[in-house]
Order: structure tokens, then C-alpha cells, then sequence
């Protein structure tokens, strides 16, 4: 009621609250059945959580403003008898007030919230829909007096939401925190357990909501990749470890650096032709199993490592013709991966001579390509790594490291 407006932040302390949201983000976390924990990445499964046990302040939208006015019967309380109305105690008043109707984003119930300095009472409003509605009485007072009261109540309020805004403001990074570690060590406990079984030599029944995959952490060089486990017949995915995957790149780079120390030798060379000493390098350290322009999902990729006929690295070399041609080649590496390809390279070669504007374009259309998850995440100088959503799966997550090199000019 209007003659009656609630007081602004004067419920539970904001100490409660800060207290209790991690306790129930923990606790939804908790309730996510193993497969969900298994199949969506960890980043994506603490993102969740944030984001469902996000606290939203209010927002005051103080340019949509608008008022109305009215006059209300409100009772006047008063001691002694009242020969108006012959009774004691109380009588009813004609007043006539202004309603300043005042829009605002976020959660209102937070407006019950005691922030850690609050005035008592807190500022009076009523809370409706995504709306605070401020009653001002008009008796005795001019324009100037009305919107100086109303300036100050919304100032009031302000200050308020500041402090509340403050004292949570902790809090992301808290739940963020503990969700990663729940997840990681969740994760780890469901991996152990289900290798533990695989590994007892008994066929079990396949359910069907099981997610396919699932990753291990042993490796060997010569692509003995890790092993993700399935369930019997125990058939497990090749997928690549980390390790494995920095050497690959390694050698990559090592390459490159070869060719921007010998200009002269590729300055005329093709992409075809500097794929073919990759290609060398790599099958000397992977027992020939590194191929070129070979048929992959739907396309041809110039640089394929297999394992038992799977793919396990992908990567793409190309000569830096402007930031729309390099959107087209990122399109490109992505349609050319399996659900199953989850770590690709994208070599960038430059025979511009403003090498450092290259760098700036490249990580600016990876900034604003749709499937990027996140990064960068800066290997080198001139070495940038990605996380990319697959295009049919965006919570399957694909690592993309975009190396680029200057070929310079020979003197």
C-alpha cells in the first residue's frame, strides 16, 4: 500500500546470504548424475553452476522514470478523543500524493537484504514488478521540494545497492572455486572407478545414456596415446595426452624456426612444399604415421597423425592473406574434425612486412569467431592456444593452437 511502503534492506543480513548461496551451489553440484560429470567439460560444468547461483543487484534504470498522482485514503492515528468522527483512537484523511514509478534490472528480492551499512529504517519504496514505486505526499510542498525528496530517497537507495554490491562481490570467484575442485576430483574418482572395472576382464551390460569416452592419464612417446576406457568388449578411443600433444607442437616450432633462420631456402616455397618438411620431421618422430592431405570427416587436412585408425591431431598450414581468409581457414580445420578430433594446430605463415599487426589481426577474429570458448592462452610470442566449441556439439571442446612465423625476406 502506498501509505504503507515497505523498508528497503532491513531483512536478513547479508552475512546470511553470503553464507548460504555457496552451501546451495555445492549442493546442485552434488545432484549432477555421473554422466553429466563425465561428458561435459569441467569448464562448462562450473560455468553452469556460477551462473545458476549468480547473484543479481538490482540495477536502478533511472531514465525510465515515470509518475503518476492520485489521493488516497490513509488512517490518521492520534491520541484523545475525536469530535469528527465522535471515537478515540484514530480517524481517516484525504492526501493527495505523487507515485514516481522507478524500473530496475537484476533481483528484486535482494532489496531485502541488509547490506553490511544499511540506515534503520532502510529507504521506504515499494517492490513490484522489476519496478520500485516511491509514494511522496504533496501538502505544503512545492515542485522543487517533491523531486529534491524524491532525489534523495533513489541517492539513498543507491548507496545501498553499493554496499550490498560490495559485500557479495567475493562471492563468484568462492563458488567458482570450490566447483572446479568438487568437479576435478569427481571426475577422477568416476574415471578410477571405471578403469578399475574394465580392467576385471568381465563383459557388462552397456547403458545406453553412458557417455562413449572416457579419458586416462597414462602416456608414451612413438603415439602410444592415452587411452580414454569405454565398456566391454574394452575397446578404448585413442585420444592424445597433453604431453604428447606440446610435442608435437615442439617439433613444429623447432621447423619453423629453421625456416625463419634460413630465408633463402623456402622464401619461394609453397604450402605444399613446407607441409612435406613437416611432414619429414614428424614421421621421425611418429614411426610414419604423420600423412598429408589426407581424407578426414569432410574434407582433406594438410597434416594428420593416426592411431589405430583414429585421428588423434589435426593441423592446418596456411599463408596469412588477410583476417577474412583466416576465418574461412578456421571453418575449415573445424569441419574437417570428428566428434572424436579434439586437438588441432593452425600453422599461420607471414611474407608481410608488419608482422606484429599480423599477430593483432589473428587474435582479434579468433575473438569474435562463434565457436570460441575461451583463450587465448599465450604459449609463446607469437604462439596463441584456444578452446573451440565442435560445431555440432558446442559443449564438446576442441584445442586450437594457432602458431604463426614470419618468413622473411631474403637480402
Amino acid at each position: 500500500m502506498y501509505d504503507r511502503p515497505d523498508s528497503l534492506f532491513s531483512g536478513p543480513s547479508v552475512f546470511e546470504l553470503t553464507n548460504q548461496v555457496p552451501v546451495h551451489a555445492m549442493a546442485a553440484l552434488k545432484g549432477y548424475d555421473e554422466n553429466k560429470i563425465l561428458s561435459m567439460p569441467a569448464d562448462d560444468l562450473v560455468a553452469e553452476n556460477c551462473q545458476k547461483h549468480r547473484l543479481y543487484i538490482p540495477v536502478l534504470n533511472t531514465q525510465e522514470t515515470w509518475i503518476e498522482e492520485k489521493e488516497i485514503t490513509q488512517i490518521v492515528n492520534h491520541a484523545g478523543y475525536d469530535i469528527y468522527e465522535d471515537r478515540f483512537g484514530s480517524r481517516e484523511s484525504v492526501v493527495h500524493i505523487v507515485i514516481f514509478h522507478l524500473p530496475f534490472s537484476g533481483d528484486g528480492s535482494l532489496f531485502k537484504i541488509g547490506p553490511s551499512s544499511r540506515s534503520v529504517p532502510g529507504p521506504q519504496a515499494n517492490v513490484g514488478n522489476q519496478e520500485l514505486s516511491i509514494a511522496l505526499a504533496t501538502l505544503d510542498k512545492s515542485h522543487d521540494q517533491i523531486r529534491a525528496e524524491y532525489d534523495q530517497r533513489v541517492q539513498d537507495i543507491q548507496r545501498h545497492l553499493m554496499t550490498l554490491s560490495r559485500d557479495v562481490a567475493s562471492l563468484p570467484v568462492q563458488i567458482e572455486a570450490q566447483a572446479r575442485t568438487y568437479v576435478e576430483q569427481r571426475k577422477a574418482q568416476l574415471l578410477k572407478s571405471k578403469n578399475l572395472v574394465a580392467s576385471l576382464g568381465f563383459p557388462m551390460r552397456r547403458r545406453p545414456d553412458v557417455p562413449a569416452t572416457f579419458h586416462a592419464p597414462e602416456v608414451r612417446r612413438k603415439i602410444m596415446p592415452v587411452r580414454p576406457q569405454t565398456i566391454p568388449p574394452f575397446k578404448p578411443e585413442p585420444a592424445l595426452d597433453e604431453a604428447e600433444y606440446q610435442h608435437i607442437l615442439s617439433v613444429m616450432d623447432n621447423m619453423t624456426r629453421v625456416m625463419e633462420r634460413s630465408p633463402k631456402t623456402f622464401h619461394n616455397m609453397g604450402e605444399e612444399d613446407i607441409r612435406q618438411h613437416f611432414l619429414v620431421q614428424l614421421n621421425g618422430h611418429y614411426d610414419g604415421q604423420a600423412t598429408g592431405e589426407t581424407f578426414n570427416f569432410q574434407g582433406k587436412t594438410d597434416i594428420l597423425i593416426r592411431s589405430d585408425g583414429r585421428n588423434i591431431f589435426i593441423a592446418e598450414c596456411k599463408f596469412w592473406h588477410g583476417e577474412k581468409a583466416f576465418l574461412e581457414t578456421i571453418d575449415q580445420l573445424l569441419s574437417y574434425l570428428s566428434w572424436r578430433d579434439s586437438k588441432t594446430a593452425l600453422v599461420i605463415f607471414n611474407r608481410n612486412k608488419n608482422f606484429s599487426a599480423v599477430i593483432g589481426a589473428i587474435k582479434g577474429a579468433m575473438d569474435m569467431h562463434p565457436q570460441r570458448k575461451d583463450g587465448p592462452t599465450v604459449e609463446g610470442e607469437t604462439r596463441l592456444r584456444y578452446k573451440m566449441g565442435y560445431p555440432a556439439d558446442h559443449s564438446r571442446e576442441i584445442i586450437v593452437t594457432v602458431m604463426a612465423y614470419d618468413i622473411p625476406t631474403p637480402f
